[in-house]
């Protein structure tokens, strides 16, 4: 468009001290970026290898005065199941009945739990539990997926 003067003003590019009167919209929209990679870098290849645990907190209370949820996403499969709590001291619970719900559903074990570090929601039971069951803790990326 410059060397056509399509484009009345426009400033000449191939000039070097003409380069730094160029504004910075103009520099930001020449980047390029490179793609995102087409693959993740993991996923389990067995079902309940390993499985994201989220606790969410809702702006409005049920019919039923519930205002959190957790979430159980099994990374190989991407099932999501879900379960409603009043209070964010019922994961431990809520966690026991999924984990004998899926472990008999799929004739396997859980063997790695991943949650945010937030760990507010773990208490050393919860945390004794894992021990004893061998179920690993990973950690996650706070308000990541």
């Amino acid at each position: 468009m410059e060397k056509q003067n399509f484009v009345g003003g426009l400033p000449k590019f191939g000039i070097e001290k003409m380069m730094s009167k160029v504004c910075e919209a103009c520099q930001l929209g020449k980047q390029t970026r490179h793609p995102f990679p087409t693959q993740t870098t993991y996923v389990s290849s067995k079902p309940l290898e390993m499985i994201h645990l989220n606790v969410w907190t809702m702006k409005i209370k049920s019919i039923k005065g519930c205002k959190y949820y957790v979430s159980f996403i099994d990374d190989h499969t991407r099932k999501v199941w879900v379960y409603f709590m009043k209070h964010k001291g019922e994961v431990f619970q809520h966690f026991l009945n999924f984990k004998a719900m899926v472990e008999k559903e799929k004739g396997v074990s859980i063997k790695c739990l991943r949650f945010d570090g937030g760990g507010k929601y773990f208490s050393n039971e919860f945390n004794e539990y894992l021990k004893e069951h061998g179920i690993q803790k990973k950690y996650s990326c706070s308000y990541s997926p």
